[in-house]
């Protein structure tokens, strides 16, 4: 029996449909959905934007929320336990391991995200993921 279900949203048409899509799953089984947002590691160091490390952890945090809040509205399902979750690093490898240590059934994606490269492949980060995961991954269209 599945018990939750991993989303992973970036903000992107493909990551809201992938969550809508996961929501009709979770009602289907009872399962709880987890959308997930995962903060990039920082390429530069935060002293080459001109601010602190602090300042630029705080303004990723607030995008997070930002961002899982709006997936959340969007996904308007009132039949199914909703939570956010942040994670940091490598996006791919975040989601694969949250979906280990929280005991996910389901992982699901969208088939592109907002990355440039994304775009013109299935998604690095799809990609990478269905590559990786020990879990089931679903690949939203």
């Amino acid at each position: 029996m599945m018990k939750r279900i991993l989303v992973g949203v970036d903000g992107s048409e493909a990551s809201h449909e992938a969550a809508r899509l996961a929501a009709e799953i979770a009602i289907r089984f009872g399962a709880r959905l987890t959308l997930a947002y995962v903060i990039p590691t920082l390429l530069l160091p935060p002293d080459a934007y001109g601010l602190t490390f602090a300042d630029v952890e705080q303004e990723h945090r607030t995008h997070a929320d930002r961002l899982l809040a709006d997936a959340m509205t969007k996904l308007g399902e009132p039949g199914v336990q909703v939570e956010p979750l942040v994670l940091t690093g490598s996006p791919a490898e975040s989601l694969a391991e949250a979906a280990l240590a929280e005991d996910v059934g389901l992982l699901v994606v969208g088939s592109r995200g907002r990355g440039a490269v994304a775009r013109m492949l299935l998604g690095s980060v799809t990609d990478r993921l269905v590559h990786i995961s020990k879990k089931p991954v679903l690949v939203s269209r």
